[in-house]
């Protein structure tokens, strides 16, 4: 509910017009743990959990986007934000989540957790984030009609290809590839006689080039040799991109989402992010 969460409302507006989408609201509060109370006196204050409950009921009422009402649906619940955002689209046949990130820095987001993180980590269907260190108050609409993908090059890529080709029908716009070799990774090559480094950056260009043929593109391709987030980020920048495509990998197990660059990714990249889950088994 608070400013900058307001601040993704253009992009959601914009997209469910764009559709003729239905969105949910979905505000999930927590009650204070210092309200829990102390052994002798363990209980909630009826009358001030009625009027902090009635308070955040208003606060998801008055919410405002600029759609038609019939098309808005608000739901309130208490608790955990990652379970019930899961559980609601598991449940409720949701076709994207949209949802901002204030980006907190890798030190405090790995204490804390993320909701975006853990979101993007448990949930089967795309997922648009924003990161709110990026919004410009008074910064133009973007028609998201230059595209970043960024790709690696596993067999993960042909779905996140065809994703983002699909996408840039739907926009009418253009796709700009981007993969990373960093170069640190490389390091040992000093001690022989060629350039590990050029030779990787070749033949991840070809095995590129072998997977949009499987995908049907034919997409311009960016090998940036920094890390991966650094490398979208800078290719954001460069072709001034108004939307970043991203795998999310197959790292499902517990805290996989910490091993994957997907988080760093969204809370760098300059724009937008919209994740897309791997393809289901099978």
């Amino acid at each position: 509910m608070s400013d900058h969460s307001q601040q993704l409302n253009p992009e959601v507006e914009w997209l469910a017009s764009r559709f003729g989408s239905r969105v949910t609201v979905l505000h999930v509060f927590e009650i204070p743990a210092s309200w829990y109370g102390t052994s002798e006196a363990p209980l909630i204050n009826p009358d001030g959990l009625q009027a902090f409950v009635a308070a955040e009921q208003q606060r998801l009422k008055d919410y405002r986007l600029e759609l038609p009402e019939d098309r808005i649906q608000r739901i309130i619940a208490e608790g955990s934000p990652v379970w019930h955002i899961t559980n609601w689209v598991k449940n409720h046949g949701v076709d994207v989540i949209m949802m901002g990130t204030r980006g907190l820095g890798k030190f405090r987001a790995l204490l804390m957790g993320s909701v975006a993180a853990k979101v993007i980590h448990d949930i089967d269907c795309p997922v648009w984030t924003d990161c709110m260190r990026h919004f410009r108050v008074d910064g133009p609409q973007r028609d998201y009609k230059k595209l970043v993908c960024a790709i690696d090059t596993t067999e993960e890529a042909v779905p996140v290809l065809r994703f983002a080709d699909t996408l840039a029908r739907e926009f009418d716009g253009k796709v700009h590839l981007i993969h990373s070799v960093p170069e640190a990774e490389t390091r040992p090559n000093k001690y022989f006689d060629f350039d590990l480094h050029s030779y990787l950056m070749e033949s991840a260009r070809v095995a590129i080039s072998k997977l949009q043929r499987e995908a049907g593109t034919q997409f311009p391709v960016n090998i940036k040799a920094s890390v991966i987030p650094r490398a979208v980020s800078d290719i954001v920048s460069e072709q001034k991109a108004d939307l970043v495509i991203i795998g999310r990998g197959k790292i499902r197990e517990s805290l996989g989402y910490l091993r994957t660059n997907a988080y760093q990714i969204i809370r760098d990249a300059p724009c937008p992010v919209l994740s897309c889950p791997p393809p289901p088994k099978g």
